[in-house]
């Protein structure tokens, strides 16, 4: 499986999350915008996208040559490879680390396959613990040739942190002028936006949506990704 097809993959199931708690169970996926659906009678074109409030640890490059010694390690072992979702608890020292991670990665998955589960966290199950990852997952559904590493970044967010998210709308506010003026897109009646904060960050689940009004999309939504596969549908904030 390519890169972009596991992008599509992620952002099929980031989404979902949305389309579940709005109850639409039938949507189109494309690429401008992101999906289609039909909401209380109207073609409403979702435009989806990401937020990292500690970006800096997603921007690391030399953890991404890590990241490429970890999977080789996971390609020598007996297990099905797959796409794996993690969290490194730290990046300090990974050259010296990496070999444990991958090792954590390994018996972690093996006890998820073993137990019929595919998450573990740090408050989870007391017959695994983890101690160099504080998240892991992985999706059940396919097996690939090599396994695939994504990481799920750790930070925190606070009410006065909202406003942050005006950067990534911002940014999307021009692609959305675009769409407007595409043909195929003629039959598009509202342009909503959903904002995903990885499973490894946190928000708040009540705040100002003050700073999002003037924004050119109808509808705006942030959704926790943590709280949403703990079963918290509170977490999805409508900022708009």
């Amino acid at each position: 499986m390519s890169k972009d097809d596991i992008k599509l993959e992620v952002e099929k199931q980031e989404a979902g999350f949305l389309f579940k708690h709005l109850g639409v169970e039938t949507y189109h996926k494309c690429e401008r915008p992101d999906f289609t659906f039909v909401y209380e009678g109207k073609l409403v074109g979702l435009e989806h996208t990401r937020w990292f409030p500690n970006g800096k640890t997603k921007d690391n490059n030399a953890w991404k040559e890590i990241e490429q010694l970890i999977k080789r390690e996971l390609d020598k072992s007996d297990l099905p490879p797959r796409l794996i979702l993690y969290t490194a608890v730290t990046h300090d020292k990974g050259k010296k680390n990496y070999k444990e991670i991958a090792e954590e990665i390994i018996n972690g998955y093996r006890f998820m396959l073993n137990n019929g589960i595919n998450r573990l966290d740090e408050l989870d199950f007391d017959e695994f613990k983890l101690e160099k990852l504080s998240y892991l997952s992985f999706f059940p559904d396919r097996t690939f040739e090599h396994f695939s590493l994504s990481e799920m970044l750790g930070g925190g967010v606070n009410e006065k942190d909202l406003t942050a998210l005006m950067e990534t709308i911002v940014k999307k506010e021009k692609k959305l002028m675009e769409y407007r003026k595409d043909p195929k897109n003629n039959d598009i009646r509202e342009y909503w936006l959903s904002v995903y904060i990885p499973l490894q960050e946190f928000c708040i689940a009540e705040g100002d949506s003050t700073p999002f009004k003037n924004s050119s999309y109808d509808r705006i939504y942030l959704v926790n990704g943590r709280d949403i596969l703990r079963g918290n549908t509170s977490s999805i904030l409508r900022l708009k």
